[in-house]
């Protein structure tokens, strides 16, 4: 029986309005939440841009201005003209360590991954425990190990020093094992009656699909290298070579006082973070996503 163009049209209109009218209550409520969650975590990011936005006197005022009166940049100009420290300089050694080092740590972790999510050879179960084990070592137990093994190389206060120690590292090693294992064998069996060896598999049909999940361990490592403290503190002390996180400590020392510097130093060393997140959130979200924990 033929259904008349009208209510053929309107059914799916009175279905829709039907839904939106039983999903708006919690709808509306996961609203909120969202909203309350996001107050909650870009206040202090708020308050330190319209902190560095202030002269000096209008950040100590009372009451407090939760909107600058008189923005300027000074704070930003004098930080970045500063004699105390190169503070562009840091931000590009910053930048080159944490490219240098994303790059070494997507490629190993996928070399590492593979075997242990498709191929069988005695031990893998074992290895792969292993290397999540590894996970629940406290970090600052290998500091002085790793310490030592820097000075018998000579890479103190060298960039060798912030790169090759945390190359290697567990958890990429199980994000990416567990998304290669999510992927159909059928297109790597495929690749293989074609005469493609290990190699050519990863390179062309595997890496190829893993995108979301390569994207997501590459903005985890990058933002780990770049906020790393405690590690550059203790390996470089020559101030040309020094990260933004260390350097920028230079600058509380002086500006102890002046907290619209001390924002405007660390708005400069948060937007690097910020643009690499942004441009990076639709894979991030898929990665995370789409990774299957199935064996």
């Amino acid at each position: 029986m033929a259904i008349p163009a009208g209510r053929a049209d309107s059914a799916p209109i009175a279905r829709t309005k039907e839904e939106r009218r039983r999903f708006l209550p919690n709808d509306f409520w996961r609203f909120v939440l969202l909203c309350v969650l996001s107050v909650i975590f870009l206040a202090p990011m708020y308050w330190m841009i319209i902190t560095a936005l202030k002269p000096e006197n209008d950040v100590i005022s009372t009451p407090t201005q939760w909107f600058p009166a008189r923005p300027t940049l000074d704070n930003f100009r004098e930080v970045l003209t500063s004699p105390d420290g190169n503070i562009l300089r840091w931000m590009w050694n910053s930048f080159f360590v944490a490219t240098v080092f994303t790059v070494l740590h997507v490629l190993l972790c996928a070399l590492t991954a593979y075997p242990l999510a498709r191929m069988k050879f005695p031990g893998r179960d074992l290895i792969f425990w292993i290397i999540l084990g590894s996970m629940m070592i406290p970090w600052v137990v290998t500091l002085i190990p790793t310490y030592l093994m820097m000075l018998k190389f000579d890479w103190i206060n060298s960039f060798h020093a912030l790169i090759w120690p945390g190359i290697a590292g567990a958890f990429g090693v199980f994000l990416l094992r567990q998304f290669f294992i999510s992927l159909p064998k059928e297109l790597e069996e495929a690749a293989r009656l074609d005469g493609a060896n290990s190699f050519q598999v990863l390179y062309k049909i595997i890496l190829p699909l893993s995108v979301p999940a390569l994207v997501t361990l590459a903005v985890f490592a990058f933002m780990g290298s770049w906020n790393n403290f405690i590690w550059p503190f203790y390996v470089v002390t020559d101030i040309d070579k020094l990260t933004l996180p260390v350097g920028v400590t230079t600058f509380s020392q002086r500006y102890v006082t002046e907290y619209g510097k001390l924002m405007a130093s660390t708005a400069i060393a948060s937007i690097p973070v910020l643009v690499a997140y942004l441009f990076a959130q639709r894979y991030l979200i898929a990665g995370l996503a789409t990774t299957g924990m199935k064996e």
